[in-house]
């Protein structure tokens, strides 16, 4: 069965344990894997049953195969909170996933820090010069044309959580966190992913023309 082959076991003889075959209900679980963001039916590798209020899986992902750990259902690692967004550049990638595992591990605080330094990505991404202000930033992303006066009420949302959770004792609580982490995925879908989309759509080039074959050499005069 997908996700059950390739495993090596400890041990089978051990007290109070039973095998389960593929076959079973009991050997699967649906998830949604943290590593890849597929929704899949995992393999359960091993689970506990003698503790009615403490039961734990081990299940591995058939997509990735990569493992999760469900403890009493909780998953861990915990699934990406926010939306995923297609077409961005390395770095501003890594920020980004950082910013969602934040959230998904009740890392509230650090989810809109995070969010406020994507803004900083951005920027140096699309042309800016690294080590200047924050304000730096925000005024070349609006001078650029990236963000536009329909956009600054939630793009200056993100700065304001950001610059909180940056400069203010109290912490981040979950939905205002979430919040952040919604707007920066919308801003980085309109900056990045939807040049990334369309360009899916557009015609390929026409190939270049071939070049005129060169006019014959007529003889030489004898």
């Amino acid at each position: 069965m997908p996700g059950h082959g390739g495993i090596r076991f400890t041990a089978h003889n051990v007290p109070n344990s039973s095998i389960i075959p593929p076959s079973e209900t009991a050997a699967h679980d649906r998830f949604t894997c943290p590593h890849c963001e597929a929704g899949v039916i995992g393999a359960v590798i091993a689970q506990t049953y003698e503790e009615v209020f403490t039961y734990v899986q081990w299940i591995r992902c058939p997509a990735c195969h990569l493992g999760v750990v469900k403890n009493t259902g909780a998953v861990a690692p915990s699934a990406l909170v926010g939306e995923k967004v297609e077409g961005l550049p390395q770095d501003v990638e890594a920020a980004y996933l950082e910013a969602r595992r934040c959230a998904g591990v009740d890392a509230f605080t650090s989810c809109e820090l995070m969010c406020r330094k994507i803004l900083m990505h951005i920027a140096v991404d699309k042309g800016d010069v690294g080590g200047r202000t924050f304000a730096q930033y925000l005024d070349y992303l609006e001078k650029s044309g990236y963000t536009t006066p329909a956009m600054s009420p939630w793009v200056d949302l993100i700065r304001k959580n950001g610059n909180i959770s940056t400069h203010e004792i109290p912490a981040a609580d979950r939905d205002r966190a979430f919040g952040t982490l919604a707007f920066t995925a919308q801003l980085l879908k309109i900056v990045y992913e939807m040049n990334f989309k369309v360009n899916q759509f557009m015609p390929a080039p026409a190939p270049a023309p071939a070049p005129a074959p060169a006019p014959a050499t007529p003889p030489a005069t004898p």
